[in-house]
């Protein structure tokens, strides 16, 4: 099993790797096309899930100035839905739902709705 490398490692494998700006322009330039496919594919479902949580919070008439704390709830629930399914994806939900209830006093009906928009489902909190 290979050892963990170090910061020192990693510096030395960027120093072989892009010796100077030319290198580093040829490499991104042959890859930039890649690149921006990924960084769309991982963004839309954010930009999505901000979107449906910015519409559940107009309707139930929540405060401009409160909306952060829902956005920052659905983001982290998409992005545990990146690696997360079935039963760990329910639990880590529920704690996230228990987080934000008691930490930030987010509204339970609220971070509801947000979870069956983005989930399709409210797991047991």
């Amino acid at each position: 099993m290979p050892g963990v490398r170090d910061v020192r490692d990693r510096l030395e494998k960027y120093g072989l790797k892009y010796p100077d700006a030319a290198t580093m322009t040829a490499r991104i330039t042959a890859v930039k096309t890649l690149m921006d496919l990924r960084y769309e594919g991982a963004s839309s479902p954010i930009v999505n899930v901000v979107d449906a949580v910015r519409s559940i919070l107009e309707a139930e008439g929540v405060p401009a100035g409160m909306h952060g704390v829902y956005y920052a709830f659905a983001q982290m629930l998409q992005k545990a839905l990146f690696s997360h399914s079935d039963a760990t994806l329910g639990k880590v939900a529920s704690g996230l739902k228990s987080y934000f209830v008691t930490a930030f006093g987010a509204e339970e009906s609220i971070i509801d709705a947000i979870l069956l928009a983005v989930l399709g489902t409210v797991p047991p909190y």
